[in-house]
């Protein structure tokens, strides 16, 4: 099973965000339940994209800098970059279907 890229520090944020293409960020909690459910199929899509989306998540207690600046209210969020530029987000629980069809409008645009 896939895993994502705990993103603990702000270099590694930064760093993420720097590089090219799309990023999905998905952002969680420790207690979330949902969290917990939805990072696999974040990170099966991100595979299952063959490079074309990066994936790494941050854990929302951790980093509330992180969530002031992009007004994350609650978790899970999924957060959707290019360029390092915020494009889009989701919040709550979504399947792998729905995930696909996010990313895939969101590169033809």
């Amino acid at each position: 099973m896939a895993t994502l890229l705990d993103l603990t520090s702000a270099e590694r944020v930064d760093a993420a965000l720097a590089a090219p293409g799309l990023l999905m960020l998905d952002i969680y909690t420790q207690s979330c339940a949902l969290c917990h459910r939805v990072e696999p199929m974040v990170a099966a899509v991100a595979v299952a994209s063959g490079g074309g989306v990066r994936a790494h998540k941050l854990d929302a207690e951790r980093h509330a800098e992180f969530g002031v600046k992009y007004d994350i209210r609650g978790v899970p969020t999924l957060l959707l970059f290019r360029d390092g530029q915020l494009i889009d987000r989701r919040s709550g629980f979504l399947t792998a279907s729905a995930l696909r069809d996010w990313i895939g409008a969101k590169a033809r645009e």
